[in-house]
């Protein structure tokens, strides 16, 4: 191959620092999934109430009816296909009638119903770790207990409380399956796989060339398409579920449908005059792509799984033709920066197939299946947003490595605010909150007093509020509402007016002072803080990673000792991943998106990829051993970048962070690349070592775009890190 076998075209050079665009603003109702779960339990909840006031006569037993519907339908609300959905209602069902009875069980003695309620509480918060469901179900059973155990009474009335509150288990579920469900998951699917279809059409285009005019048009579809998939989750999200495995690899693939589109919109060189090797398989990798991105979008929808592992092929077929074509075109003649140039263009086609290989392997787990090709993940399989990349399999020893306790009810004592508290939310903005609804609430009963008609006209609309600020409004002022709802609830069940509004504040200012002491005691940071120093450490593990890495493939330390330092790495991802998730599981408004928070710790996987990458290119021999002065020049470049990561951990951890001076030069990158270029047209030893400058320098500038990226999500994680415990 000669000079004539190169087309002319247009290359890029980076792009100078861009506004991000991480965050996309929900609405408060977006979906009108709230509008929707209000509805339902406003209909619903008044009729399984009269049920068994009127037909069954249960007396005080029917807040099992109440409490049971208000926490399958309205707190827990679970989501999916019909049948999954009905599952989960039903098992919640008989989960919650064996607290219910546990509760009841022992609610005659206080020290037993203090212990038994400790063990049952830890239970139910550790079982979050199963992710999903479990999550959702949490409050809701935790609920169902402590309304047993709260309301004394003989071992005699557990028989009739199970029945109720299993009789508004089958009640929420007829209800959560058939009447206006929302299938948000399907909806997302088919979002996302819209978007993978409009990136392929986009990677189509990108290696057609053409007239930039077109290829614009294509970015326009691709990124209205990323932005409703977003928009989608962003809605999504609002349900009161946890990432499991499933979940956290869909929210995965939303990140590199973005950073695909980011790739081609603001690609790593501006339009210019610029060689393009005319390379079979330059073609052959973007089909392989384009096939793989598509059959991403099948296997979201129930089609058959992309094949990875020809991507992959392809990927080191590509890598190997163009090392032979870059000397070949040395040898020719061609000057050393245009065949930098052409080098360049095919690496935007390269990085947008690397990222094509994560977003398949995370289509494929999203829909329930597991990766043909070995996939390991950048934190462990059951956390984390994690990246995904081909381990080292057994055929291929080259492929990268993977990376109430007291008197009758209307005295009862034991719900307190404080016990099903959001995480996020302060003691002291839910107390003011609070008291304002049992004021309202207090009023309400003083006008209303026990006239029974005016109480049972007003309880759905206080259930529809109930149900609906909790998540169009805030947790606090959903806590409101619900003291509202209790007020009227109990002056129908036990008629007493005015005098359960004062029960109901001694009660809140009980369980606020509880959980000032506790949350001020065991969670001082609250779980902001505590999300934006676990990122910190991930962040400080990835730049010790990073710099072994660069280090081998840069010839300044002899490949095979960065294991233990990746470990630490994804152990520390580990720990941020379940951070995360305790983030995205709160009801706190804060500054800091639950999208942004992701980006955050699937920019490190990403930076995790890079180090796996760059590994893998030295175990194949890849080192700048020949070329130590461009080695030299590299090394300044990624010691900045390098700084710049550890600046924003510093930023993450809250400590002073010197201030950066430094940006990472594209110039000095290219000028070490073209002069060891130029030494391999005279050295043809000098090849891998000339590639590896070139590799080392566009990793550099990758990874520099994925810290300047992060710049707005990092200050919007250290303004909600800041904010004082109270509020």
């Amino acid at each position: 191959m000669s000079a004539k076998d190169t087309v002319v075209a247009t290359k890029e050079v980076p792009a100078p620092p861009r506004q991000s665009r991480f965050s996309l603003r929900a609405p408060r109702d977006p979906g009108f999934a709230a509008l929707r779960r209000a509805a339902r339990a406003a209909i619903v909840i008044p009729l399984a109430f009269a049920l068994g006031t009127f037909v069954l006569h249960l007396g005080q037993n029917v807040i099992f009816i109440v409490f049971g519907c208000f926490a399958l339908l309205v707190i827990t609300d679970f989501g999916g296909l019909r049948p999954a959905r009905a599952r989960a209602y039903l098992t919640a069902t008989a989960v919650g009638a064996g607290l219910v009875a546990l509760g009841s069980f022992v609610s005659l003695t206080i020290a037993a119903a203090a212990a038994v309620t400790f063990v049952v509480a830890l239970v139910i918060s550790f079982a979050r770790v199963f992710g999903g469901y479990f999550v959702a179900g949490q409050t809701g059973m935790l609920l169902a207990y402590i309304v047993a155990t709260a309301v004394p009474a003989p071992s005699s009335s557990i028989p009739t409380r199970v029945g109720a509150f299993a009789l508004a288990g089958v009640i929420s579920t007829l209800a959560g399956v058939f009447m206006w469900p929302r299938f948000e998951r399907v909806t997302l699917c088919k979002q996302a796989a819209k978007a993978c279809l409009r990136m392929a059409d986009l990677v189509e285009a990108l290696n057609a060339g053409g007239d930039a005019t077109e290829l614009q048009r294509w970015i326009d579809a691709a990124r209205a398409a990323e932005q409703a998939a977003r928009r989608e989750y962003v809605a999504t999200a609002k349900r009161p579920a946890g990432p499991a495995r499933r979940d956290r690899a869909l929210a995965q693939l939303l990140i590199e449908l973005q950073r695909i589109v980011d790739i081609v919109e603001h690609p790593f060189y501006q339009y210019r005059a610029s060689v393009v090797p005319r390379i079979a398989e330059r073609d052959r990798l973007a089909a392989s792509t384009v096939a793989a991105l598509r059959a991403s979008a099948d296997v979201l929808t129930g089609g058959t799984p992309p094949d990875l592992r020809a991507v992959e092929d392809t990927r080191l077929a590509h890598r190997a033709a163009l090392d032979r074509w870059a000397g070949e075109e040395l040898k020719a003649g061609r000057p050393a920066d245009q065949v930098l140039d052409g080098l360049d263009v095919d690496h935007t086609l390269r990085v947008i197939a690397y990222l094509t290989i994560a977003l398949g392997s995370n289509a494929i787990i999203t829909a329930g299946g597991r990766p043909e090709v070995n996939v390991g993940r950048s934190v462990s399989a059951s956390g984390g947003l994690g990246g995904v990349m081909p381990s080292r399999s057994r055929d291929d020893p080259h492929a990268p490595r993977p990376l109430f306790h007291g008197g009758p009810i209307e005295s009862a004592r034991g719900y307190r605010p404080g016990h099903c508290r959001g995480a996020g939310e302060s003691p002291g903005t839910t107390a003011r909150i609070l008291v304002l609804g049992v004021v309202l609430g207090g009023l309400f009963a003083l006008v209303a007093g026990t006239n029974s008609v005016l109480l049972w006209s007003v309880l759905p609309f206080a259930i529809f509020l109930a149900a609906y600020a909790s998540t169009a409004i805030g947790f606090a002022a959903g806590q409101a509402a619900f003291s509202l709802l209790l007020i009227i609830m109990f002056n129908l069940i036990v008629p007493t007016g005015w005098q359960i509004g004062v029960v109901r504040i001694e009660d809140l200012l009980v369980g606020v002072a509880i959980s000032v002491v506790v949350g001020v005691l065991l969670w001082p940071r609250g779980v902001r803080r505590a999300l934006a120093h676990a990122i910190a450490r991930f962040y400080r593990a990835i730049s010790a990673y990073l710099d072994r890495s660069f280090d081998h493939i840069l010839g300044l330390t002899r490949p095979g000792d960065a294991d233990p330092l990746r470990r630490v790495a994804l152990q520390a991802g580990d720990l941020a991943g379940e951070a995360f998730d305790d983030f995205v599981n709160e009801k706190a408004v804060s500054p800091l998106s639950p999208d942004r928070a992701g980006f955050l710790l699937s920019a490190g996987n990403h930076a995790i990829l890079a180090a796996d990458l760059l590994e893998w290119l030295a175990g194949m021999g890849y080192q700048a051993s020949t070329c130590a002065e461009g080695a030299r020049a590299v090394e300044t470049q990624v010691l900045i970048l390098l700084a710049s990561l550890v600046q924003l951990a510093d930023r993450l951890a809250l400590v002073h962070a010197a201030e950066r001076h430094d940006d990472v030069s594209v110039d000095r990158l290219r000028a070490a690349a073209v002069d060891c270029l130029r030494r391999w047209r005279n050295d043809e030893s000098a090849g891998r070592g000339a590639m590896a400058v070139v590799m080392a320098g566009e990793w550099t500038q990758n990874v520099a775009r994925l810290v300047a990226d992060l710049e707005q999500p990092v200050n919007a994680a250290v303004e909600a890190a800041r904010l004082p415990w109270w509020r």
